[in-house]
């Protein structure tokens, strides 16, 4: 099986500080942020290899065509495929509004 070239926009890369700042520094808890930052860094390498066997999200729930995410704990990373590349678009909390946030 060929493996995915996983691309991580400048979004995604500012919402990813933005979760392990907050851990960090409003739950005052810097492990749990480290553990966090590699397990999101494992997750991202695991697209790799299984990028295109997530299902595409229903247009309604996420306001776009072609939206993949996989799941991290209490997060979701959010990304599209095309061709042999996964450009992950956003990463965010479980329950935020996802049309919203995937709008901005």
């Amino acid at each position: 099986m060929d493996k995915y070239i996983v691309e991580v926009s400048k979004t995604a890369k500012n919402d990813l500080g933005n979760i392990i700042s907050y851990i960090r520094n409003s739950l005052f808890d810097d492990i749990i942020a480290d553990k966090y930052k590699i397990l999101f860094k494992q997750e991202l390498l695991n697209i790799e290899n299984i990028a295109g066997s997530m299902p595409v999200l229903d247009k309604n729930l996420t306001g776009h065509d072609n939206i993949r995410k996989i799941n991290v704990k209490n997060y979701v990373i959010f990304y599209i495929v095309n061709k042999n590349k996964a450009s992950i678009l956003r990463i965010s909390h479980a329950f935020m509004d996802w049309e919203k946030f995937l709008k901005e």
